[in-house]
C-alpha cells in the first residue's frame, strides 16, 4: 500500500478493518501525535489500549504479531499503539510477523519522529496491502491559521484570523500546545457546541501559553548551532523551568531528521538557503535562519553520527539504573562543540 497523506487519515471516520497497521512518522510531531491519538479514538471510548515500544519488539519479534492476534478480556475492541525510536531497523521484524500473520484482529497504530521515507521500515509497509504510511510534514504559517481556526470551533471558539495568528505566534507553531491552549481558553469562556464565544487578543494575552518556558527550541538552536557559552544558561533554565530531558532528546532528534533531509537536497547542489526556505521544507518560519545556519554546519556524516548518539542517550534515559542526566549533558555539550569546531 502506497503513503497517503495525513489529511487523508484525518478525513477516516472509521478504522479499515484490512489495515493492520497505520505508521505515522516526520518532522512535525505535533501533527503525528494528534493524528494518532485521533485513530486510536476511532477505537471507541471502551477499546482497551496497549502501549508498546521499539525496545520490547527489539527483545521480542513475535509480540507484536502476537498480541495483534489476542482478544481483549475486557472489552470488545482493542488496539495497539507503538512507539518506535530511531530509525525503526528494531521494528523491521516486529512488523514482517505481523503483516506475515493471517489472524490479527487488532489494529497498530504507531509513531517514529526519526523513521524516515527510505528507511526499511516504510519500504516494508508500502510493499504490503495490509499497512498504511503518512508523513507528517510542518504545515506552513497560512496552514497553521486554518488548523487554528479549525480547532478552535471544535472547542466553540470563534476565532478571528488576527486572533488565529497571534496563537500560532504564541505556540511557535507547535499544534500540541495550541489544542491545548485552545481548551483552556474554552474553559475560560465557558465555551461549548452550543455555547459559542468569540475570543479576543486579550484572552489570549491573559492565558496564552509562556512559551518561553516550554519551547525547546532556543535549546536545540544553541546546541546544534555551536553557542558554546550559551550553552551553561541554557541548561539551568531548561532544568528550573522543568522541560524533561527526554523531551529535548527527542526535539534534538526531529531537528537532525530535518537537518538529513534537507541535507540531501544541499548535496545535491543546492543552496541551504533556498532548500530551507522552500515551502516543502517543513521549516518553521521562525526557525528558517537558524536551520539554514544549521546546514552549513552540519553534513551527511555528522548527522548520522548525531542521529545514532541522539538514539543512544534516549534509550540511556529510558532505562532504570542509569546516569541518564548526566549522559544527556555530555551529549548536548559535545554537540554543541562539534558545532562551534564546524563552523
Amino acid at each position: 500500500m502506497k503513503s497517503v497523506k495525513p489529511a487523508e487519515l484525518e478525513r477516516v471516520s472509521r478504522l479499515d478493518p484490512a489495515v493492520r497497521l497505520t505508521l505515522l512518522i516526520g518532522p512535525d510531531e505535533a501533527t503525528m501525535e494528534t493524528l494518532a491519538a485521533r485513530l486510536v479514538g476511532l477505537a471507541g471510548k471502551e477499546a482497551e489500549r496497549l502501549d508498546l515500544t521499539s525496545s520490547q519488539m527489539n527483545q521480542d519479534p513475535s509480540l507484536l504479531a502476537a498480541e495483534a492476534a489476542s482478544m481483549s478480556l475486557f472489552s470488545s475492541a482493542r488496539i495497539i499503539r507503538l512507539e518506535i525510536s530511531g530509525s525503526g531497523d528494531d521494528c523491521l521484524a516486529a512488523v514482517e510477523a505481523l503483516l506475515a500473520t493471517e489472524n490479527a484482529i487488532n489494529p497498530v497504530i504507531a509513531t517514529g519522529a526519526s523513521v524516515t521515507a527510505k528507511s526499511k521500515l516504510v519500504k516494508l509497509i508500502e510493499g504490503s496491502s495490509s499497512a498504511v504510511a503518512a508523513i507528517c510534514y510542518q504545515p506552513d504559517r497560512r496552514a497553521l491559521v486554518g488548523i487554528a481556526m479549525s480547532a478552535a470551533e471544535q472547542q466553540g471558539l470563534r476565532l478571528g484570523n488576527a486572533e488565529a495568528q497571534l496563537l500560532v505566534d504564541l505556540v511557535s507553531g507547535d499544534q500540541a500546545l495550541m489544542r491545548r491552549e485552545l481548551e483552556k481558553i474554552a474553559l475560560y469562556l465557558d465555551a461549548g457546541p452550543d455555547r459559542q464565544r468569540q475570543v479576543t487578543a486579550a484572552d489570549l494575552a491573559a492565558l496564552g501559553a509562556a512559551t518561553h518556558e516550554e519551547d525547546v527550541s532556543e535549546c536545540i538552536n544553541i546546541a546544534l548551532g555551536g553557542k558554546v557559552r550559551e550553552l551553561p544558561a541554557m541548561l539551568a533554565q531548561a532544568a528550573a523551568v522543568g522541560v524533561a530531558e527526554i523531551r529535548l532528546i527527542r526535539a534534538l532528534a526531529i531537528r537532525a531528521t530535518q537537518l538529513a533531509r534537507l541535507r540531501a537536497e544541499v548535496d545535491a547542489g543546492a543552496h541551504p538557503a533556498t532548500v530551507v526556505s522552500a515551502r516543502s521544507s517543513g521549516v518553521f518560519w521562525k526557525e528558517q535562519s537558524a536551520v539554514t545556519a544549521q546546514l552549513h554546519i552540519w553534513d551527511s556524516v555528522r548527522i548520522a553520527r548525531l542521529m545514532s548518539r541522539l538514539l543512544d542517550c534516549e534509550r540511556a534515559l529510558k532505562a532504570s539504573g542509569t546516569a541518564g542526566a548526566v549522559l544527556f549533558r555530555k551529549l548536548v555539550t559535545d554537540i554543541a562543540h562539534q558545532a562551534a569546531r564546524a563552523r
